[in-house]
């Protein structure tokens, strides 16, 4: 057993926060359960679809937890008794093979306690009490993803069962499959944090796992959480452009062709930690934005400028962080019985009014300039959540910089989002064509047709109140002309708003703290503090087949 200090605690926090990554796929009639056991690294995949059935066992006893709620000590929900007819996951099933009827196995977690006492209608679970949990999830056709993790308890340390249990709880946005040519994989969610009417929003995702099938493209857009879904629009935006180059679209829908990425001469954290190593390209190495000493929460990026440079194209690959999902999830816990009332209140404010509170509790990644040795904003970006990095593209005025340099300043709220490349590319010209392409077909659950309403942005939405709701829709495709290569993107809009049961009274003195613009970052910031109190011991892991 190695104990770690909190300078080494953190940076295993950072590297399980770069694995727990999820990666969605149609399920078919197995399943498997993977153990991973003691002193094994911690390299998790599809670990979970989302609104599960707690199952809790303690000795010969079982249990099924709802209304779930996790602190940095407890896990907590009202609890009643279980029989066999609650449940499906059974360990003598050798074969793991399940029937159709018994789908609703792959929404099970089971927790296996430690010998303590618990009893309905409620429970207080200590995370230390946790020494098992195994997640059931279904198999994509090529591999299996469900695992059991035989290290809980003491040996794991609490940042990472919170972890675990948040990737089973959170709130989240609408989620985007592609189909690759052989079956559908998860590529991100769409207009994330748009939880009202008032925060409705364009989203242009990138879709580089898309392959045409017949002539036609074909994406799904699924409701797997506890939320409601309005989707206004769902076209695909078609750029064809020369083989030997990139393209993005900025927040506007604006393409830009990349033909010659440059990376940092320099990248230095607020403390003033050397992050060129870290952001020079995309492989999973990131910057969480946690220096728990630091007076912001910041990135300084030094570019070196051609002298007849007029724009550049800063792009990043960055998302928010499953904390940031976490913390977001405690603030609205707060509410209690008041929360329906709060979100009334809030839905009736104006859009700008809202956003300029987004703004203020640092939210979005916000990117600056600096000229004439000031920092000025160029571009806030808004969340996308936790699942799946996103390709981002930033157009900076750079004619009127004198110097041979651009120096870039990145900020958000504490460990709000984790970038894991920068790079900037001068580049001018490039894209031939550009085509919008509206649904040739939408067919939703319940053989509901919903083609027309993902057509314009006219408030004819495609509602998805249910988890399990799915739409998959279809488009129409043509080849790229000779000599280019073709990047697809999905242009959608909409908000969804989030189904809470949260009981008992508001915590006025707790919320009223949050008045207070900045106070988010604070918040999420100490809690983050008590946590890493509160690791005694904790353990690296190795993975094994």
């Amino acid at each position: 057993m190695k104990i770690l200090k909190n300078s080494e605690a953190k940076k295993n926090i950072s590297f399980f926060l770069i694995f727990i990554m999820m990666f969605y796929s149609t399920s078919c009639n197995y399943y498997k359960v993977k153990k991973v056991t003691g002193n094994d690294n911690l390299k998790i995949h599809n670990i979970g679809n989302l609104h599960k059935k707690m199952i809790v066992h303690v000795g010969e006893e079982t249990f099924v937890l709802e209304d779930t709620k996790v602190d940095s000590l407890l896990l907590s929900g009202k609890l009643s008794y279980a029989d066999s007819t609650t449940f499906y996951y059974n360990e003598g099933n050798k074969n793991k093979q399940y029937k159709l009827k018994e789908k609703n196995i792959l929404q099970e977690v089971h927790f296996y306690l430690t010998d303590i006492e618990i009893k309905p209608p409620f429970a207080q679970i200590p995370l230390q009490n946790i020494k098992e949990i195994r997640i059931i999830e279904p198999d994509s056709g090529r591999t299996n993803a469900s695992y059991a993790f035989t290290f809980i308890g003491a040996l794991m340390g609490v940042f990472v069962i919170v972890m675990i249990i948040v990737l089973l709880t959170k709130s989240s946005c609408p989620y985007v499959y592609v189909y690759d040519g052989e079956t559908y994989i998860f590529e991100g969610e769409t207009f994330g944090g748009a939880i009202a009417q008032n925060l409705e929003r364009d989203d242009y995702m990138p879709l580089p796992d898309i392959r045409g099938n017949h002539g036609h493209y074909k994406i799904r857009i699924s409701n797997e959480l506890k939320e409601i879904q309005y989707t206004d629009l769902a076209e695909l935006i078609v750029v064809d452009h020369p083989e030997n180059s990139e393209v993005l679209l900025d927040k506007k829908g604006n393409p830009h062709v990349l033909f010659n990425k440059i990376s940092a001469s320099e990248a230095k954290s607020e403390n003033g930690d050397n992050l060129l190593s870290v952001l020079d390209k995309k492989d999973n190495d990131v910057f969480l934005f946690n220096e728990h000493n630091a007076t912001s929460n910041t990135v300084f990026l030094t570019f070196d400028k051609p002298s007849d440079a007029a724009k550049g194209q800063l792009v990043l690959h960055a998302k928010n962080t499953l904390w940031f999902d976490y913390i977001f999830g405690e603030f609205l816990s707060k509410f209690g019985s008041a929360y329906p009332g709060w979100m009334q209140k809030q839905s009736a404010m104006s859009g700008e009014e809202r956003l300029k509170k987004i703004s203020e509790n640092k939210f979005p990644l916000s990117v600056y300039v600096k000229k004439n040795k000031k920092w000025q904003l160029v571009d806030e970006i808004m969340t996308v959540g936790p699942l799946a990095y996103r390709n981002f593209v930033i157009p900076i005025d750079v004619l009127d910089i004198p110097e041979k340099e651009v120096e870039i300043k990145l900020e958000t709220g504490f460990m709000f989002w984790e970038i894991d490349a920068a790079a900037i590319d001068y580049s001018s010209g490039g894209v031939v064509n550009v085509e919008v392409v509206k649904p040739y077909f939408a067919n939703g659950s319940g053989a509901k047709d919903w083609t027309q309403s993902l057509m314009y942005v006219d408030q004819d939405y495609m509602i998805q109140p249910e988890p399990g709701n799915i739409t998959e829709i279809t488009y129409k495709t043509k080849p790229a002309t000779r000599e280019l290569t073709q990047s697809v993107f999905l242009h959608s809009r909409g908000y969804y708003t989030l189904v809470r049961d949260f009981n008992g009274l508001p915590d006025l003195t707790a919320l009223n703290k949050f008045k207070t613009p900045g106070y988010f970052s604070f918040y999420s910031r100490s809690n983050y503090q008590k946590i890493l109190e509160n690791e005694h011991n904790m353990i690296c892991f190795k993975y094994q087949n």
